[in-house]
């Protein structure tokens, strides 16, 4: 990471824990005032988990006295999340959730609480990223990357160029799961994204079948994602732009292609949990743009408040999805569409793997 950065990095986390005070109302976050109480919350661990813990858990710990206990989920959280709440077994009192989770979370019975965050204190939150029941903070592109120093200078402009194996000739990979890897497929077969949804399956797999002698490596998490980009093993992928950025710091040549889609992990509140009101605290906490600046300072996630650039230096900012030069060529997955059809794209892309 850039010297800038780390003094940034630095400073942020000072205003992070000491200045939130000077914005929030005293009634919130009065030290003491929950002396003794402690929150869990669900993330996804490693790297992320460890930015979260000091932009988020450890410095609101500090303002206002509420110990966070931060654990390990699935991947894909929903059925422990219903598990907890039909069992009324709250061992979580917040999770890190994507759009297409809180839709399976709500589509036929509501697990979810309230947050109690009003409308006009999401002024700037970016448009879709705060809901009554979640609010979206660390915003992730799915989109290409590629080894400049493979492809004798010639850059990668498309999902086309991408599937064009005569033309870039290299080691490719790609995500072993059609969540997000369809809409690339479909990319690259001339799909508009105005017209991406709803997905035509067939054809996403038919564009995939045209690639799938070419694919030397089928990832399945983002720490080997960021590892056979940094080690070469694969010359370029489809990749979570955060994860491409963190095999830049390692080392490695590579160019991010911001031209994809992109998601959200955000939080969300188990319904009915007997610690909602602390819980609804902590939320809110993270909507502030000092504490999403310095998560994006960790991890090259973009915050959803837009002040939060004010806090970060313009190198940063050029690596993070919401910079507006990256997200006008992002389009917003489709939340809804795969909150029904997640599993059984799932079973077929099993199956196509198989083949």
């Amino acid at each position: 990471m850039p010297k800038s950065s780390k003094t940034t990095r630095r400073t942020v986390l000072k205003t992070a824990g000491l200045a939130v005070g000077a914005l929030m109302a005293p009634a919130i976050f009065t030290r003491g005032a929950f002396a003794a109480e402690q929150i869990s919350v669900a993330d996804v661990g490693g790297a992320p988990g460890e930015a979260i813990k000091k932009a988020f858990y450890e410095p609101f710990e500090k303002e206002t006295g509420i110990k966070v206990v931060g654990v390990a989920q699935d991947p894909d959280p929903v059925t422990q999340f219903k598990l907890l709440v039909d069992t009324k077994s709250y061992i979580w009192d917040v999770s890190m959730v994507t759009p297409d989770a809180v839709a399976r979370l709500t589509q036929d019975k509501n697990y979810l609480a309230p947050l109690g965050i009003p409308e006009a204190e999401g002024t700037d939150i970016l448009p879709g990223m705060l809901t009554p029941n979640w609010l979206g903070f660390s915003v992730f592109a799915i989109t290409m990357a590629y080894r400049t120093d493979k492809f004798g200078g010639k850059e990668l402009t498309s999902w086309a160029d991408f599937w064009d194996v005569e033309k870039f000739p290299g080691r490719r990979g790609l995500y072993k799961d059609g969540w997000g890897l369809l809409e690339m497929a479909l990319l690259a077969d001339g799909v508009k994204p105005a017209d991406m949804y709803p997905i035509d399956v067939d054809r996403a797999f038919k564009s995939l079948d045209k690639i799938r002698s070419h694919v030397d490596v089928w990832w399945s998490s983002g720490a080997q994602n960021t590892q056979i980009l940094q080690n070469g093993e694969v010359d370029l992928s489809d990749t979570w732009s955060a994860r491409a950025f963190a095999a830049v710091a390692g080392g490695a040549p590579l160019k991010v292609l911001f031209q994809g889609c992109y998601s959200v992990d955000g939080w969300s509140i188990p319904v009915d949990s007997p610690r909602v009101a602390l819980a609804q605290k902590f939320v809110k906490f993270c909507a502030q743009p000092e504490h999403q600046a310095a998560y994006s300072s960790l991890v090259a996630n973009g915050p959803s408040n837009k002040k939060a650039f004010d806090f970060l230096p313009k190198e940063r900012i050029a690596m993070l999805p919401t910079a507006p030069e990256n997200f006008k060529g992002l389009f917003a997955m489709n939340s809804v569409w795969w909150g029904k059809n997640y599993d059984a794209v799932s079973e077929r892309m099993q199956e196509f793997l198989l083949q």
